[in-house]
């Protein structure tokens, strides 16, 4: 019985001993640490907060070893703790930037790094205001296109944190553009402040995503702060009026040259959707209409009716340059029985404008017969390169 209480002893005791041999591995004795780096201007490039760019890593010491990741603060910096030191296989990219070559990096102690790559899109001269009255937060911003694709879209950012990005916001405005920009033109988005917390600060940040690669990420102006106080908002008032065409539908809408597509699109100043042309910008006419099925009576006269509508333009460089014009007839086609107004008239900027054109001058012999409305045209003799254009609200008034 002794004999086998001393087995069972020993047998224990080894248990013990394999036990601790077991758990006397060296714990993690590097860090990983570091900023991704505009290589031309050495400011760090903005990212989101989560699902954002990432670096891949993998350690060299084991055949077959897995990559794992890194995700990037919202100020362009990373930092990992817990690593065994050793030669990694590093790599910065699917995010808003150039991916950085496959690097060897030899990561023992505290290791610093800066990825030196180049955004997609640079984003200059971001500002915003508050108009305390109409209770709206306009900002402007231009863009620097570092890639050669078209830039996909724009939006503005409101959050009560400064960390705000396209995967943290209370609030957006977002823009459609789908073209090559302008280093030199301005953009601007607009945001109603009335669902943000009266009385907050908040945070505004501009945004600008490029087309056509893959698991492209936004990119980002820097941050500014505002105090919204709605207390002095006045409602808007609609122009009243009567509404021709309410721009929920594309029905009707002719692309009839220079015109790659018509649809609808969230982006809207009425209603649920606002009338979206996206041009190819080639040499030729710009040309795009409507026939409406029924004539329509405005309820005004020459005298005192105004047309108005809502109209987005993402670059105005690109239109107006030559014989532009809007022609509404009634008598279902162009050049007869019409009004026509030049673009220039129209005194259009970049994102969304408030048109409303003047119906007191009709040409003899040409008039417009104002109870029987049932053709609009817009035309570009010399449309400069692609541009989108959205409508919204078509209706008439007097005053």
């Amino acid at each position: 019985m002794k004999n086998k209480l001393f087995l069972l002893t020993c047998v224990l005791l080894l248990g013990c001993l394999s036990s601790c041999d077991l758990d006397n591995y060296n714990a993690p004795d590097a860090q990983f640490y570091g900023t991704v780096i505009d290589s031309e201007t050495n400011e760090p490039i903005l990212q989101d907060l989560y699902n954002g760019s990432r670096i891949d890593f993998r350690e060299l010491a084991y055949e077959n070893s897995n990559t794992r990741q890194i995700i990037f603060y919202t100020d362009g910096t990373f930092r990992e703790n817990n690593l065994f030191s050793g030669l990694y296989e590093v790599q910065a990219l699917r995010g808003n930037f150039f991916p950085s070559e496959v690097l060897t990096i030899d990561i023992k102690g505290a290791t610093e790094y800066h990825f030196q790559t180049l955004p997609y899109i640079r984003i200059h001269d971001f500002d915003v205001s508050f108009d305390e009255v109409k209770g709206i937060v306009t900002g402007t911003f231009k863009l620097e296109q570092v890639a050669t694709n078209p830039v996909a879209s724009i939006t503005l950012y409101a959050d009560r944190s400064i960390h705000l990005c396209n995967n943290l916001y209370e609030m957006i405005a977002r823009g459609s553009v789908g073209a090559i920009v302008n280093s030199e033109q301005t953009f601007k988005l607009e945001m109603s402040t009335e669902n943000l917390v009266s009385g907050k600060e908040y945070y505004f940040k501009a945004g600008a995503l490029i087309s056509g690669i893959d698991e492209a990420k936004h990119n980002y102006s820097h941050v500014i702060q505002l105090h919204i106080d709605n207390s002095k908002v006045i409602p808007d008032i609609p122009i009243p009026g009567k509404v021709l065409d309410d721009c929920e539908s594309t029905d009707g809408w002719n692309p009839v040259q220079n015109v790659r597509s018509i649809s609808l699109d969230e982006d809207k100043k009425e209603g649920s959707y606002s009338v979206r042309i996206d041009t190819e910008g080639a040499a030729g006419y710009l040309i795009f209409q409507k026939k409406y099925d029924a004539p329509f009576d405005t309820e005004v006269t020459a005298e005192n009716g105004y047309l108005a509508f809502d109209m987005y333009v993402s670059d105005v460089s690109m239109i107006g340059n030559g014989v532009t014009r809007l022609d509404l007839t009634s008598s279902g086609k162009a050049d007869f029985n019409e009004v026509r107004w030049s673009w220039q008239e129209m005194e259009l900027t970049n994102g969304w404008n408030k048109v409303e054109l003047s119906l007191n001058r009709m040409v003899a012999g040409n008039e417009l017969d104002l109870s029987a409305v049932d053709f609009i045209r817009f035309v570009d003799i010399e449309p400069k390169g692609p541009v989108v254009i959205k409508l919204d609200h078509i209706r008439f008034y007097s005053k």
